[in-house]
């Protein structure tokens, strides 16, 4: 049987195409070339409506990876993705407004998708807005109330030693209630009756309750206790609430909770 030439040729270039020893001796993509045809397939992706490119685009201009770092659009595109529900852009939206840093703190923003996040019962979406409630500012109102909510949600120890907290401490006295304070700061000292913290939140009880007897006699636990761990920077506010208890009064702050 005969072949044209035009047929031998196509043969022969499909054979190499298929052969392990042609691809040895082919020429490698410039890696500036790769980055750039990433980069444009995944902004044609975004630019189409997919979310999951929109966050990715996002996450580039953001870190500068294929693309010049640009954190106005990179935040543009992440919260395109985050209202398409894309969860990843939901948290990453929240968690850069809460800790401003690379953009400004904004609390408004951050309680907005934290809630969408909290109501999925994402517990560190939960916590985060127990933190915003306590503190306030920044665009949120601080509600007491709220923030044990929220915590309480969580249950973890360090949350609802925060709850524990509040309830002691809160400027609002609608929000206080020593005896829960109380209840829920002897049950977390349970877990480690040597802990500076728990010993802080309980004497902090015992004041808000009106015994200082015992408010004094914890917080000079908590004191000991602190000079054997390694939150020495604590000593001063430490120092500072047994000297209110001495003077019988209890103690109030807008902030003091663990992340």
């Amino acid at each position: 049987m005969k072949y044209t030439p035009w047929v031998l040729v196509a043969g022969l270039a499909l054979a190499l195409g298929l052969s392990p020893a042609a691809k040895a001796f082919s020429i490698p993509q410039p890696a500036n070339e790769i980055a750039a045809s990433k980069f444009a397939h995944i902004q044609l992706q975004a630019s189409e409506g997919e979310a999951n490119a929109q966050f990715l685009l996002g996450l580039m201009y953001l870190t500068g990876r294929y693309v010049a770092k640009e954190v106005p659009s990179g935040m543009y595109w992440i919260a395109l993705a985050a209202e398409q529900q894309h969860e990843k852009a939901q948290q990453t939206l929240a968690d850069l407004s809460f800790e401003g840093q690379l953009i400004k703190r904004d609390f408004a923003v951050a309680e907005h998708w934290y809630k969408t996040m909290g109501e999925r019962g994402n517990r560190w979406a939960q916590f985060r807005l127990g933190f915003i409630y306590a503190s306030g500012g920044d665009g949120v109102v601080r509600h007491c109330g709220k923030a044990v909510q929220q915590f309480t949600q969580v249950g973890d120890n360090i949350a609802l030693g925060n709850a524990a907290w509040i309830l002691a401490t809160c400027p609002e006295a609608q929000y206080r209630d020593g005896n829960r304070a109380l209840a829920l700061s002897l049950d977390l000292l349970k877990a480690n009756e040597n802990d500076p913290t728990n010993l802080d939140n309980l004497a902090a009880a015992y004041a808000e309750v009106g015994d200082f007897g015992a408010a004094i006699a914890t917080q000079q636990k908590a004191i000991e206790a602190l000079k054997r761990s390694a939150e020495l920077t604590k000593a001063d506010e430490f120092q500072l609430r047994l000297q209110t208890y001495e003077q019988r009064r209890p103690y109030r702050e807008t902030l003091r909770l663990l992340e």
